[in-house]
């Protein structure tokens, strides 16, 4: 078994990606060399992090791998309400807490139920594309189309006004940063975040409607199913949870068709050829730098390393995406690739994303759309000039500037 490495010798997490389209170069090293190394994480901690795809989903779904935040030596009675609430969390949780909550909000989120967003989605991607179509180029992509379409349309789903919208996105901007701010920056965020909250769950229960909150106050108040808490832990889960990753994913997959413009046809054929490369494009970039943390409750065994117990690991999302035992030329983005076994961008096992069905609507709707209505698009700058932040929990670009000599009419 590999020996572990010594603290000066630790790999410092997250690792940076040129460009950032693309896993860090290191993991193919990884892969080949040392499928699980330790890593310094930006808190200071240790984690093991593994590298190689059957080995990750491994560590998803083994149940020896804990979510639970009491395990990772984490003491909930010394810290704020707000904080309290951030980390007691659906994904913080194991059986049987976490089966019972998501159960009760999974129906929410169900491929059936996020269909009936289609029309809301389909009006907001022409207003945006009409609204961007009156610029002049060039125009930072970020913030004419992938920041503010998908918050809108999220917000509104989960009954939050969307005049709250920029203050949401700078909140939990600050929340997902690994390096950004100092200690009491984040603690204030969060303080106010929760406030906010609060106030809009009072919102709806005065006024309901047929969004989240709404169903979750009824749950709450009405059906005494859930408690306050809890309550409110799911809100700022699904918010900041769900904000900014499909906003820095749908960016990514843009930038990645408009270095790769030969693939974009394969994208605007028919649902089912457009389904499928939609998932090469999910597997090809990755807005998340690894999986959520986890703790071995026991000693294990992955990738014929031995992780003792009480270890903190990571499963690397975009390692294992792009692992060449089960993706050939997995560096080559291949919109008629059909990806199996199945990527890992939205997690496995019972952990898995809950809001991946609205993230593949979207992106669904709006990369063929914005396509279809520019199909001179291109980046205004060179692709190792797009600005990027690497130390955050999500990874994605903070602008993209664009241009184009024509449209076409919606």
């Amino acid at each position: 078994m590999p020996a572990p490495r010594t603290e000066d010798a630790l790999h410092r997490f997250p690792f940076p990606r040129v460009p950032a389209t693309r896993p860090p170069c290191a993991y193919a090293r990884f892969r080949a060399d040392e499928p699980v190394v330790r890593v310094a994480m930006p808190s200071g901690d240790t984690a093991y992090f593994v590298t190689r795809y059957e080995d990750a989903r491994f560590v998803l779904t083994d149940p020896r791998f804990s979510r639970a935040v009491e395990l990772a030596g984490l003491k909930l009675g010394d810290i704020g309400i707000a904080e309290h609430l951030l980390l007691s969390n659906l994904a913080n949780m194991d059986r049987p807490e976490h089966t019972r909550l998501r159960r009760l909000v999974s129906s929410a989120f169900s491929e059936s139920h996020v269909a009936r967003l289609r029309p809301e989605i389909e009006k907001a991607t022409r207003t945006h594309l009409d609204r961007l179509a009156r610029r002049e180029p060039p125009v930072d992509l970020m913030e004419e189309l992938c920041r503010h379409l998908p918050a809108g349309v999220l917000l509104d789903y989960l009954g939050i006004p969307y005049t709250d919208r920029d203050r949401l996105l700078g909140w939990t901007g600050v929340l997902t940063d690994l390096a950004g701010h100092t200690q009491e920056e984040v603690d204030a965020t969060r303080d106010a975040l929760h406030a906010h909250l609060k106030s809009v769950i009072a919102a709806r229960r005065q006024d309901p409607g047929d969004d989240v909150l709404t169903l979750l106050s009824r749950l709450c108040y009405e059906e005494r199913r859930i408690s306050e808490f809890e309550l409110e832990a799911l809100a700022m889960f699904l918010l900041i949870g769900g904000l900014h990753t499909v906003v820095y994913q749908l960016g990514l997959c843009v930038v990645a068709l408009l270095e790769n413009p030969d693939q974009i046809r394969h994208l605007l054929t028919g649902p089912e050829a457009g389904d499928a490369a939609l998932e090469e494009l999910l597997r090809y970039t990755n807005a998340v730098e690894s999986s959520l943390l986890r703790t071995a409750r026991e000693d294990v065994t992955v990738g014929g390393c031995r992780i003792p117990a009480g270890s903190a690991v990571l499963a690397a999302i975009p390692s294992a995406n792009h692992d060449e035992r089960c993706f050939p030329s997995p560096d080559e983005l291949d919109l008629r690739r059909r990806p199996d076994p199945a990527h890992l961008t939205f997690g496995h096992g019972m952990h898995r994303c809950l809001g991946a069905p609205i993230s593949r609507l979207m992106l669904r709707i709006v990369l063929p759309a914005l396509f279809r209505r520019f199909p001179t698009l291109r980046l205004a700058v060179p692709p190792s000039a797009l600005a990027w932040k690497p130390d955050r929990l999500l990874t994605g670009y903070d602008t993209i500037p664009v241009t184009w000599s024509g449209t076409r009419a919606p």
